[in-house]
This record gives C-alpha cells, structure tokens and sequence, in this order.
C-alpha cells in the first residue's frame, strides 16, 4: 500500500500502471488486488478522472494531436474509446505547438520551414489537414512585417 501511495503523491496514475508497478514488489494477485480496492474505495485511484488528467495534461503542456493521446491513454492500460475526445480542438492545440517553435525557426525559408513544421506535427498525431492550416497560419504570422 505504501507503495503504490507513493506512486500516488508524485502524479495521478491509473489502475494498470499501478497494477504493474505493484507486480514488480510482489507476485501475490490477492494482496495487489486488495490494494487496489482499497484505493480506488478511498478515491486515490480512478481511471476515468486520470483519463481526463492526462488529456488536459498533454494539451497544455506539450499538444499533441487525438490519435497520439489515444495511443498513449492505450499504453496507460485505459481504453480510449470510452472517453469523448471530440471536444478538443486540433488546429489550436497545432498552432500551439508550432508557437513554441516559432523563434528557432524564424530564419528558416518558406519551404524549410514547411517542411520542418510538417514533420513535427505529424510526430505530434496531428492529422493532414489540420497540419496544413497550422503551418499557413504558423507561417504568415512569423514572416508578416
């Protein structure tokens, strides 16, 4: 139980990540499975609050497109499917991620700059079309005088 508090304290986490880290000190299901009840029994631990922790997370601190939040909620161990991510907006949270490379990127020509921009968004599980808006948008705005 310790254990697994600690995990706690540091950030949320889901079932599945505790439920590995668990397996790792002991192999005894009962005991994890008992720990398990007893945290999510005291509200510590919940998939569906986590859920919307890591999406709200990643939006704001490093934006990435659904299909990359999606593959991440899968290796988190939580099934994407039962979560709405139709509320979130793509072609802001795009345009947010090209902001923070707008000034390393500032002397680069158009097509450097577009290819760059292409790449790293598409890394980023953003779809075509919503990366080629951003990358217009992301561009007039740094070679507008």
């Amino acid at each position: 139980m310790n254990s697994a508090l600690r995990l706690l304290q540091i950030r949320p986490r889901s079932t599945y990540e505790i439920t590995t880290r668990l397996s790792k000190y002991t192999s005894d299901q009962d005991l994890i499975n008992r720990v398990l009840n007893q945290l999510k029994s005291a509200h510590f631990l919940d998939d569906d609050k986590f859920a919307q922790w890591l999406v709200e997370s990643r939006s704001r601190s490093r934006p990435r497109g659904k299909r990359l939040l999606i593959q991440e909620l899968k290796s988190k161990g939580i099934d994407a499917s039962d979560y709405e991510l139709t509320d979130i907006d793509e072609a802001s949270l795009a345009l947010q991620a090209l902001q923070k490379k707008q000034k390393s990127w500032s002397g680069l020509s158009s097509k450097s700059y577009q290819l760059k921009a292409k790449s790293y968004l598409y890394a980023r599980g953003f779809p075509w079309g919503v990366i080629e808006t951003a990358v217009k948008k992301g561009y007039n705005s740094i070679h507008v005088s």
